[in-house]
């Protein structure tokens, strides 16, 4: 893998910066503040899910992660359907479907490490979790691939179907910032699976040794998945998170 590989994720979000932003003439001034609110929110995330062990210990970091999260998609979702695209609002509709059926999941699979812990901190519960509850790993870990719109969960984004969904109005520096939201998405959920499930705990320079290795073997298994399955239609895809994803939840 050349430098060149390595880095092509910050060349396409620099060049989208350069790009013109056009604005729809159908589309509100949600479609502007959305992508920027949404990177906020983002961003906040980063501030309470550990990084190499280094972070806010703050009691009920698991509950403001949580909300930041759901902000996240719901700006995305107010972005995208403010403007009135026809393809964005079928992508919207189908987020806010599999986010009802993804939710519950994610916060059973979390709540579990809580309620063995007593706490909601998540510095609290980090350890090599995956051993004691695997479970409320592989729960946690279906809901992230969802959340990442990783298949066989991207139908809100399908380009064969709905060109690209809730962002097919954007384009230029909004475009950017979406993307900037999800590569942020990707290392903070990658960060926050490992500190629940993969963490062993150390400090100074071996922390950040697990820690690195950590998201390097989560994003190993994000890419497995991704290339092994097909797409879901969204009936499927709500149909088995209610049913597996839900059920493996409860068990953990």
């Amino acid at each position: 893998i050349n430098r060149s590989k390595l880095l092509q994720p910050l060349y396409d979000i620099i060049k989208l910066f350069s790009k013109q932003t056009i604005i729809p003439h159908t589309a509100s001034a949600l479609f502007i503040w959305s992508p920027i609110l949404a990177c906020i929110c983002a961003l906040s995330v980063t501030l309470f899910v550990p990084v190499a062990g280094n972070a806010f210990d703050y009691s009920f970091s698991l509950v403001v992660i949580f909300y930041l999260l759901i902000f996240v998609t719901l700006f995305v979702i107010t972005g995208g359907i403010s403007s009135a695209s026809l393809f964005a609002a079928m992508g919207g509709v189908r987020e806010v479907e599999l986010m009802l059926a993804n939710e519950i999941p994610f916060i059973l699979g979390t709540f579990a490490l809580a309620i063995s812990y007593k706490t909601l901190s998540i510095q609290h519960m980090m350890g090599f979790n995956i051993l004691w509850n695997p479970l409320a790993a592989v729960a946690v870990f279906i809901a992230i691939l969802v959340k990442l719109h990783i298949k066989p969960f991207d139908i809100p984004e399908a380009e064969s179907e709905i060109v690209g969904g809730l962002t097919t109005e954007y384009s230029g520096k909004l475009l950017g910032l979406l993307e900037v939201v999800k590569l942020v998405m990707l290392f903070t959920l990658s960060a926050l699976f490992v500190d629940l499930f993969l963490w062993v705990p150390s400090t100074g320079l071996m922390s950040w040794v697990v820690f690195i290795v950590g998201i390097l073997l989560v994003g190993a298994a994000i890419g497995f998945v991704n290339a092994l399955f097909a797409r879901f239609r969204i009936d499927q895809a709500t149909g088995w998170l209610f049913r597996v994803s839900t059920l493996i939840s409860l068990l953990a």
